[in-house]
């Protein structure tokens, strides 16, 4: 499984430099197939518990959401309020959805394609070449941190409840390892234009909002009864099972450098 995992990464990691590098329309592009993919894997997983989405409206919003984007002034608030009301009133001509489908079908556009989205935003700012990595320092490095000081150290649970191999001594791993890679990082990248010392803020905060998208994906699996959520990417599982923790950590990459940095 760590060999697979490993090449997937040594596969994965030039296409990621490739497509956040470039950006534009491959960016776009790029996120528009994570995000129906991500979709997808997350409605299917709501079948197993009687829970029917309207899948193609999900499909056609995440599109919608990327079209739109450069052109929108108005905020993602508004943009909910207003997929939401069109979701509503298709589900009232259709009598075969309930209540639980039109929540989950929109919970699906805001977990998957609207948080991706921010992954969009950071590129478009001013330093945004070099600050869009720390969604992915903060995310995958408190991953791999996370997995081998757990593997090695960790001795009490986290969540059992939700993912039983988690260990307190791997959430902390993982939050010292985002730490320091995040310093590393803006010590030897200054175009991100923040300090080092801010950096270990983005850092330490942003692991723990990483480590939060990863127990709410296992909080999701664990009601609809499954292990992971695909297997597209091998030893990894589904889109969303790699990108849990980078649904959270963009957003929150996204607010700090456009409100406090």
């Amino acid at each position: 499984m760590l060999k697979t995992r490993i090449i997937s990464a040594l596969v994965g990691l030039p296409l990621l430099f490739l497509v956040l590098i470039k950006g534009g329309a491959l960016l776009t592009f790029s996120l528009v197939a994570l995000s129906i993919l991500g979709l997808n894997e997350f409605y299917n997983a709501t079948k197993n518990i009687g829970i029917r989405p309207f899948k193609i409206f999900g499909y056609l919003s995440a599109i919608f959401l990327y079209l739109i984007f450069d052109k929108i002034k108005f905020a993602e608030i508004d943009l909910f309020v207003a997929l939401s009301m069109l979701l509503f009133l298709l589900f009232l001509t259709n009598k075969k959805y309930t209540l639980k489908d039109y929540a989950v079908t929109l919970m699906g556009i805001v977990y998957i394609p609207l948080l991706f989205l921010y992954i969009q935003k950071i590129r478009c700012l001013p330093h945004g070449l070099y600050t869009v990595w720390l969604v992915f320092i903060v995310s995958w490095i408190t991953d791999t941190f996370a997995y081998f000081t757990g593997k090695f150290l960790g001795n009490h649970k986290l969540a059992p409840d939700l993912s039983p191999k988690k260990t307190v001594e791997g959430a902390i791993g993982g939050l010292l390892g985002s730490t320091l890679a995040s310093f590393l990082f803006v010590w030897i990248f200054p175009q991100t234009n923040m300090t080092p010392y801010e950096a270990l803020i983005v850092g330490s905060f942003g692991s723990l909002i990483a480590q939060a998208g990863d127990l709410v994906a296992s909080f999701i699996k664990r009601n609809c009864y499954i292990k992971d959520f695909g297997n597209v990417i091998p030893g990894h599982g589904g889109i969303l099972d790699r990108f849990d923790s980078i649904l959270f950590a963009s957003p929150f990459v996204y607010f700090i450098f456009k409100y406090f940095l």
